[in-house]
């Protein structure tokens, strides 16, 4: 978040306008909920089609999105967004961290900014916690003495040192990751008790030319909604799970499970456009026998 708010700093003024594109990671969402009260306005729009552009207003500053977005994992057409926000004189900016640097490159279908969680896969082992942000070196030059030096987002010695070393391995646990994650993709796609699964490896059809276009691999991090849509279904099945602990985070070597279901948030759900039996996995490097097994003996409790 370090990274987000000195972008989001260095751009805003009071009076602007922001416009969120995608299920975007939620505390971007309470960051735009907090610069309310310094006159900063938002909009979001979760599952943005050819109309997201109605949303814009002439004050619009800032168009930030996330492709693929969080649990639903759907995936944007970079371009589109980038021309028209370009028209317009609006900045864009992306949270690249699903894919990471290797799979997407959001600079070159034309978006301005990228920041990535160094704290998921670029670090890699759950030990870090960092942000990184990319873009022109105007814009990284106002940065610098704006955003970052003046909120104190400064990285240590000791946890850039342990970035380094994630990114030594960076594509030999991406590649391992992307094995894993579309074995159980597969797997889950055959299993009657899944209604859904949100992974840019289900080939939905919106997502599968942008698919082609945008992403040069996926990542270990899946959405699957439970075909009995309830919190007390996903409770069930998570604390059936051994290998899959309960973690918010993701991306480093361990496999973890988490849920924004809860007794009592059907609503909260609903305007999120989420199922009430979503659950979201982390596909870790144990390998996919183990990680299929443990979920297959957890969804065999809800059928019970």
């Amino acid at each position: 978040m370090g990274a987000i708010s000195a972008v989001w700093s260095t751009l805003l003024r009071a009076g602007d306008h922001v416009l969120l594109l995608n299920d975007v990671y939620g505390p971007t969402l309470q960051l735009a909920r907090h610069l309310e009260r310094l006159s900063v306005e938002h909009t979001v729009v979760r599952s943005p089609g050819e109309d997201w552009e109605q949303h814009l207003r002439p004050s619009t500053r800032l168009i930030h999105l996330e492709s693929p977005g969080t649990y639903r994992m759907k995936v944007l057409d970079l371009r589109a967004i980038a021309d028209v926000a370009r028209a317009r004189g609006i900045t864009t900016v992306i949270d690249g961290t699903w894919a990471t640097p290797l799979f997407q490159k959001p600079l070159e279908h034309g978006i301005d900014v990228v920041v990535h969680s160094l704290t998921k896969y670029v670090g890699g082992h759950s030990d870090v916690l960092g942000g990184a942000v990319i873009g022109s070196a105007a814009f990284v030059r106002d940065l610098f003495y704006a955003g970052f030096q003046l909120q104190g987002s400064v990285m240590s010695a000791l946890e850039a040192s342990l970035v380094l070393r994630g990114l030594r391995t960076l594509p030999v646990r991406m590649a391992e990751h992307q094995r894993n994650a579309i074995r159980v993709v597969e797997y889950l796609q055959t299993c009657p008790e899944v209604a859904a699964v949100h992974h840019p490896h289900a080939d939905l059809p919106a997502d599968h030319r942008l698919r082609r276009e945008q992403l040069t691999g996926v990542t270990g991090l899946i959405g699957l909604d439970l075909a009995e849509a309830t919190p007390q279904a996903v409770a069930r099945f998570v604390d059936a799970l051994r290998l899959f602990r309960i973690g918010p985070s993701w991306g480093g070597y361990e496999s973890l499970v988490t849920s924004p279901s809860k007794p009592g948030g059907k609503a909260a759900m609903a305007a999120q456009v989420f199922s009430p039996g979503m659950v979201r996995l982390s596909v870790g490097l144990e390998g996919a026998d183990a990680q299929i097994a443990d979920l297959a003996q957890a969804l065999d409790c809800l059928a019970r």
